[in-house]
Order: structure tokens, then C-alpha cells, then sequence
């Protein structure tokens, strides 16, 4: 059975959330006429985008350490060598 990993789900609920908030605030913006909902639609999108970016990161993570990577991405390699080098200094220290 594979690793429980709590702060995954975390993650996966709080993109759900920025979801619905973001077409919560179109929705507002388009019934009202107004942007004053504007900025929950702009921070709830970033927010969005971020935890989308970290999910897929885990994602890209796991398929590297399986063996299964057909695809590289320069971004998710950069991130991934920077954690793998930090956590292999750290065990060199103990």
C-alpha cells in the first residue's frame, strides 16, 4: 500500500475550493454587472494555478522515482534536483 500523504489531500481540497471560488466570483461579477468581486476571481485563479503546479510536481515526482518518465519538463526538473540535493545535504549532516 502506498504511503498515506496527508498534506496531498490537503492540497487536492484547497484547489477544489479555489475552484469554486473563482466561479463563484464570475458568477457574482456577471448576476451583478460589477467588478467588485474582480479580485476573489484574480486571487482564487492564482491560487488555482499554484496548487495545480505543486499537484503536478507530486505527480512529476512520483513517475521519476517509478521510472515511468517519458516526458521532461525543465521547470519540474530544476525544482527537483534543488529538493534532492537540499535532502541529501541534510543527511550528510546527521
Amino acid at each position: 500500500m502506498k504511503q498515506f500523504k496527508p498534506l496531498r489531500f490537503i492540497v487536492f481540497f484547497a484547489s477544489v475550493f479555489a475552484l469554486a471560488k473563482f466561479f463563484e466570483a464570475g458568477k457574482l461579477m456577471s448576476n451583478e454587472l460589477t467588478f467588485a468581486n474582480f479580485p476573489l476571481s484574480i486571487l482564487s485563479f492564482l491560487g488555482l494555478i499554484c496548487l495545480l503546479v505543486i499537484m503536478g510536481y507530486w505527480v512529476y515526482e512520483d513517475e521519476k522515482e517509478k521510472g515511468n518518465l517519458r516526458v521532461k519538463i525543465g521547470f519540474y526538473e530544476k525544482v527537483y534536483s534543488l529538493l534532492t540535493r537540499n535532502s541529501q545535504e541534510q543527511k550528510r549532516q546527521k
